[in-house]
């Protein structure tokens, strides 16, 4: 028999950084995993410090922990084992106040360079004399070498300052002196601590840069000590910790109504506390080198809501919970619910070609574990119910309120008391609520409406495995039932909520400036009042829908008048087009035939000159023909809304390739016909392109302008910024915009709405998960 050999893998130095630096999404992440590191070390305060120093080399981060700290054999054992973890163990807890540990991976370590070049990790347990230390260059690791050949220094040391002004130690780190960095060790009571942890990165990583002149230096003339609530960093730290408070009060509560019998505990001792506090060296009339440490407040959770839905998921995933409806002073109450988990799993309940359904063999078998939610519904397109809200939350008005919910709504999650990202954030809409929403705007609710958190825990729920990168969980068959259960969980709020809002005539004001309101219907509902209030009530009601209608008509006169100039204009522009392409086609014909004639010296250059007339002329002749649909034919006829868009999209040409813009439809677009007139689509589609155009330049993200068909309805999306929720529910109306050019009318998709609307169709728009979406569709006759 031949020999058998064994072998083993010898990891490249490279890997340390597809471990670290390449996973981390955003620096923030790398921040959050450094603090989750702190809490399981037992700490109960963290500080995180951004320097933005006289230089480049000057610039550093630090973040200090008060936790139990690493003695010789940690950090220069466990510590330098990337992917090995004690923390992996079943029920593994923190050593003082048994806090369920947070980090498992074993790599959230080296999330530190993702910040910067070299970082140095100081560390001291009690019964430490000295310090241990170590210094980690960040570009050693990129050389074509094997991980075991790199090197790097570290020790222990009396006094760690040494480490960034003794000209031994600092040749030996491969770094300059700090002067800086010393001050502020000095000034800030960081040079001596007798335990703990405390993680120095030099050499801000650009990303880093990048963050903290969006946020700091702008306009940081005008920058307010508030304005740092909206930065990215503090966000980021403020939705971390904020379950940590919330996870108390909702099991609190579940434990009143007798939805749970125990308590899920995320520690052991009740004198547990832990706090952050953010520093840094750009806010306006500081000390140069004393720290103005200001402690990470929770998100503001508002304690009014309109609806809100809180309860259980239970291990056999059944949902038990209540439903509270606050929209109306004089009709609050609070129902209870049930949803059985067959009804979860019913696929004809949800949707039979939603995405995420179970598989056949995952039906009746529950991985999640049991955990809690907690999610309050906002009517917030409604200026009336803004106001309410606001007042009721103490905001001294309805834009700061406006605002303040704006950055924090969203439904987020946490793990053992601590935010999990990205859920909640911006464009994060992971369970798919606006999509729903597009579907049957009625009788859901989209992100922008919601404040919410889903609380999970350890054991119980440590089947929803975080992603390597810490960017949210692996779509295993545990978190799919989890996103699964909340559509369910979400569709019979948004059932009763349309309901209710039904029963109460909420917002049904016309909006439209070719609706009116139904006397018919106002005459039979006074008639059945059953009382003078109900019937003063439905009064007050109509009176306001004939005031809007009469507020649409006067704005409409002027409107008009616009509409007909701009129309005659577009009409004499596209007959006035004709005479001067034949001419110009005459001509191209014309020199075709002398061309043999010219002599060869300059017949290169007449040559090129009829290349420029053609693709001049060819250009106008198909400009002409873009502009057909849009001269406002007075007959119905068949045509392809897709062949008009491509048409519009002709218009666009340069501003496509200047940004790279790309088209993407569906495999209906083609075939899709309807028989219509085409004048109202090539308005509508000219001015949700020019609007796509404008501000797709102003995000990062793929340049994308697609085109789908759904349900008979017509759907133009794009990869740009979201509309501002401020005027989402306006944007139609005459004269709104958020852009900030003089030249800037709020004109086009004021004129969109009114010519489809002509034409017995409407327009919506919402910010869908890729960014906003416009939606055309037929407006139904009622019967």
């Amino acid at each position: 028999m031949a020999s058998i050999d064994q072998h083993k893998f010898e990891p490249g130095a490279m890997s340390i950084i597809q471990m670290g630096e390449e996973l981390i999404g955003h620096p923030s992440t790398a921040i959050n995993e450094l603090i989750k590191n702190g809490y399981d070390a037992d700490a109960q305060n963290c500080k995180v410090y951004f320097h933005k120093g006289e230089t480049e080399e000057s610039s550093f981060t630090l973040i200090f922990d008060d936790g139990t700290g690493m003695d010789d054999s940690t950090l220069f054992g466990e510590w330098l084992q990337p992917s090995v973890s004690p923390k992996r163990k079943k029920d593994a807890t923190s050593k003082i106040y048994e806090r369920n540990l947070l980090g498992s991976k074993g790599i959230g370590r080296l999330a530190s360079m993702a910040l910067g070049k070299f970082v140095t990790v100081v560390s001291r347990t009690e019964s430490c004399q000295n310090y241990n230390w170590i210094t980690v260059g960040r570009e050693l690791f990129k050389e074509d070498k094997l991980l075991s050949d790199i090197e790097f220094p570290g020790g222990n040391v009396e006094d760690f300052k040494e480490l960034f002004f003794n000209k031994e130690y600092v040749e030996e780190r491969g770094f300059k002196e700090n002067q800086e960095l010393l001050s502020i060790l000095e000034n800030n009571d960081l040079d001596n601590f007798k335990r703990g942890t405390l993680i120095i990165i030099e050499d801000f990583d650009d990303a880093v840069v990048k963050i903290l002149k969006n946020d700091f230096l702008s306009d940081s003339a005008v920058f307010e000590e508030a304005s740092l609530r909206k930065t990215d960093f503090y966000k980021s730290l403020a939705t971390l910790i904020t379950p940590i408070n919330l996870n108390a009060e909702i099991q609190n509560e579940l434990l009143e109504k007798n939805i749970v019998d125990d308590k899920k505990v995320i520690t052991t001792s009740k004198e547990d506390t832990f706090t952050v506090d953010f520093g840094i060296n750009l806010l306006p009339e500081q000390e140069k080198f004393d720290i103005e440490w200001q402690e990470i407040e929770p998100i503001p959770i508002l304690s009014v809501f309109d609806y809100r839905v809180y309860g259980k998921v239970t291990s056999c995933g059944d949902v038990k919970g209540f439903l509270s409806f606050n929209r109306l002073e004089d009709d609050e109450f609070e129902d209870s619910f049930a949803i059985p988990f067959n009804e979860v799993i019913d696929k004809s309940k949800i949707g039979k070609n939603e995405p995420g359904l179970f598989d056949d063999d995952q039906e009746n078998e529950v991985k999640t574990g049991e955990y809690y939610f907690d999610i309050r519904v906002y009517d917030i397109g409604e200026p009336e119910n803004r106001r309410k809200l606001a007042e009721k939350s103490g905001f001294d008005n309805i834009n700061t309120f406006r605002s303040t919910f704006k950055d924090f709504q969203g439904l987020r999650v946490s793990k053992n008391g601590f935010g999990v990202k990205p859920y909640g954030e911006e464009n994060q809409d992971w369970i798919g609520l606006s999509k729903a929403r597009v579907q049957d705007p009625g009788k859901n609710v989209s992100t922008n409406q919601i404040l919410g958190y889903v609380f999970f825990y350890s054991p119980e729920n440590d089947e929803l495995k975080e992603k390597t990168n810490r960017e949210g969980f692996q779509e295993n068959t545990a978190f799919i039932q989890v996103k699964n259960t909340l559509k369910v969980i979400f569709r019979n709020l948004g059932r009763k909520r349309y309901n209710y809002r039904l029963k109460h005539g909420l917002g049904r004001v016309p909006s439209s400036k070719h609706e009116r309101p139904d006397v018919e219907r106002f005459i039979e509902s006074i008639e059945k009042s059953k009382s003078v209030k109900q019937a003063k009530k439905r009064s007050e009601k109509f009176m306001k829908e004939i005031t809007t209608s009469l507020d649409n008509l006067e704005d409409a006169l002027t409107f008009s008048e616009r509409l007909a100039s701009l129309g005659s204009g577009i009409e004499l522009v596209y007959h006035e087009m004709a005479q001067p392409i034949s001419n110009l086609r005459t001509t191209k014909s014309s020199l075709d035939l002398k061309k043999e004639k010219i002599k060869n010296e300059i017949k290169e250059a007449f040559l090129d000159d009829i290349k420029i007339l053609n693709s001049s002329t060819d250009a106008l002749t198909g400009l002409r023909d873009s502009l057909k649909p849009a001269i406002g034919r007075s007959r119905r006829k068949k045509f392809k809304p897709y062949s008009i868009f491509r048409k519009v999209c002709s218009l666009f040409t340069k501003d496509f390739n200047n940004n790279s813009i790309s088209i993407k439809a569906d495999s209906q677009s083609d075939s899709y016909e309807i028989k219509d007139f085409q004048y109202p689509f090539w308005i509508a589609f000219l001015n949700i392109i020019n609007n796509a155009v404008y501000w797709i330049q102003k995000t990062e993200k793929p340049a994308e302008i697609r085109f789908q068909i759904e349900n008979g309805k017509v759907i133009v999306s794009n990869t740009g910024p979201f509309i501002n929720e401020d005027i989402l529910d306006d944007i139609f109306e005459y004269g709104v915009t958020a852009r900030t050019e003089k030249n800037a009318t709020g004109l086009g998709l004021s004129f969109t709405r009114s010519i489809l609307s002509k034409n017995d169709w409407q327009i919506e728009a919402e910010n869908w998960e890729e960014g906003p979406a416009f939606i055309i569709q037929k407006i139904k006759e009622e019967k």
